[in-house]
């Protein structure tokens, strides 16, 4: 039976291995190419994303600072403002408690606040009420017959609180002259202590947006004068409807207060429902607090030019980047197609090639493996046996009285016999190690790895009784018969070093089976 040689295996698995090595290298390109575009686009698009929001916290946090900047320089504007009136508040109700007030003080006393009110733009009006309400002086020249301002809030207050300190009240239209104005107020006792009127200034809240109104602060921008009480004060924009009207539910007194007494955070009005980014600072020493804000879409409103840009530009880079990349990977793809045409046609050519080999390393007449094929099978499971120290066995067959049989029969009865104990002996050749090959004329020989003198002998006797057994007539036989003698002979390696010396050993047991009368198998000595 034919059988590959080791070199041939070792040549088509070469050849198998070249030809996937190749596919898989082109293959891989086209992959390494696709992963690089992938990776490069989106690295660049994490990296603008991840720039554009540190851009956009950049600029959260800018306008935090600048809203915590503006309300610290507010608060400081509005405790001066403050300050002075109520420093001349202060003097005032000091005068009143020592000197007291005649009929014949008033006249003096009204050309006092009106040279002080003077000196002072914000002042809107000093004024001093009797325990009664009633108006006695006041800086403004203003005479209201039966005036009385009891119901007002800072009055009442002051009736109802010892407390000596000033008292800032929510902001009013004044009786006098209709204009809106912040209250500062001090109480004015009797000697004996108790409730004896109350000394009053009044701020213009105009004297306040003037300077809020200066300030940009965009289009939905806020800053807002808030009393203790949650009622505001003043508010930029200025509507009327919102002064005095209460934001204590709103985030600057629900989170952002008892947090402490100044701070900046991002949060939604509770006003209008605007988000903003918002400053706040407590005025010292009064009960008030400054709340400046701008409205977060304008804070971003730059940020988005400079970020849409940015994006414009990285996407025309990816887009340029993408159709290059795109036709490199189609050019590879032709040209791994064409690759793979030209492998295809090279491999076809090597299995033409392989066949080739296998007809030269075939005998034509048996179908078994040459003369060829068996020297470098031999050659390779010897030096196998003696690395892995394994048995080796040998047949050497051959048939009895072929000469005679040609001669009897002619050569056409002898190729068919020779085709006939072929068939045998592959028939009786199992395993896929073990191989069968025409050693020359009627001479066959069978190389058995892995099998020791016994195996061998129990192999060759099958093979003898199996050709008896055919029945191939033949009238010069001893038996009637077509018949073979086979030698056998186990690898030593001890002695035999190459190929001949164990071809040599088998070929010598077979002559003294054909000498002891053939139709008989020998064990070599």
């Amino acid at each position: 039976m034919g059988h590959p040689s080791v070199k041939d295996r070792i040549e088509q698995s070469r050849h198998g291995v070249a030809l996937f090595a190749e596919q898989s290298v082109t293959r891989l390109k086209v992959r390494s190419v696709v992963f690089l575009l992938l990776a490069v686009c989106l690295s660049m698009t994490a990296i603008v994303i991840w720039e554009a929001w540190n851009s956009r916290q950049y600029h959260l946090r800018d306008k935090e600072v600048a809203m915590s900047n503006l309300a610290q320089t507010l608060a400081s504007q509005a405790q001066a403002s403050i300050k002075q009136a109520d420093t001349l508040l202060f003097t005032l109700v000091d005068r009143l408690e020592n000197d007291g007030i005649t009929q014949g003080q008033v006249a003096r006393l009204e050309r006092l606040l009106t040279a002080q009110r003077s000196e002072l733009s914000q002042i809107h009006g000093l004024f001093v009420y009797d325990e009664q309400g009633r108006w006695i002086a006041n800086s403004n020249g203003a005479v209201m017959p039966g005036a009385n301002n009891a119901d007002r809030e800072y009055f009442i207050f002051h009736r109802d609180h010892p407390d000596r300190g000033p008292h800032i009240g929510p902001s009013i239209k004044s009786r006098s002259t209709g204009e809106w104005i912040m209250t500062v107020s001090r109480r004015v006792n009797h000697p004996d202590g108790s409730f004896a009127g109350v000394a009053l200034v009044t701020l213009y809240l105009s004297h306040f947006l003037a300077l809020y109104d200066s300030i940009d602060m965009g289009h939905n921008g806020v800053i807002n004068l808030i009393a203790d009480d949650a009622s505001i004060v003043v508010r930029r924009p200025f509507k009327e409807v919102e002064v005095g009207s209460s934001v204590a539910k709103g985030p600057l007194f629900t989170q952002l207060l008892p947090k402490g007494d100044s701070g900046t955070a991002t949060v939604r009005s509770y006003v209008d429902g605007i988000e903003r980014v918002v400053g706040f600072r407590r005025v010292e020493g009064y009960p008030l607090i400054i709340f400046a804000a701008l409205e977060k879409e304008e804070v971003l409103a730059g940020w988005r030019e400079q970020a849409l840009l940015s994006a414009g530009i990285v996407s025309l880079f990816l887009g340029f980047l993408l159709v290059f990349g795109y036709r490199l990977i189609r050019l590879m793809k032709q040209q791994n197609h064409v690759q793979s045409v030209l492998l295809d046609a090279r491999e076809k050519l090597i299995e033409v090639n392989r066949s080739l080999e296998l007809l030269a390393l075939e005998d034509a007449l048996t179908g078994l493996s040459n003369r060829r094929q068996f020297d470098l099978f031999i050659l390779a499971e010897m030096g196998r046996a003696r690395r892995s120290q394994t048995h080796l066995a040998l047949l050497m067959i051959d048939v009895d009285h072929f000469k005679s049989f040609n001669d009897l029969y002619g050569h056409v009865a002898g190729d068919e016999s020779l085709r006939s104990i072929s068939a045998i002996i592959s028939d009786h050749i199992k395993r896929p190690g073990d191989l069968a090959a025409r050693y020359g004329g009627e001479e066959f020989t069978v190389v058995l790895p892995g099998t020791d003198y016994v195996g061998a002998f129990l192999v060759a006797e099958k093979i003898r009784r199996a050709v008896q057994q055919a029945g191939i007539a033949h009238s010069g036989g001893v038996e009637g018969t077509v018949t073979v003698s086979l030698g056998v002979c186990a690898y030593n390696p001890a002695s035999q070093d190459r190929p001949n010396d164990l071809v040599a050993a088998a070929d010598k047991a077979l002559y003294v089976a054909k000498a002891s009368g053939r139709n008989m198998s020998v064990i070599a000595n």
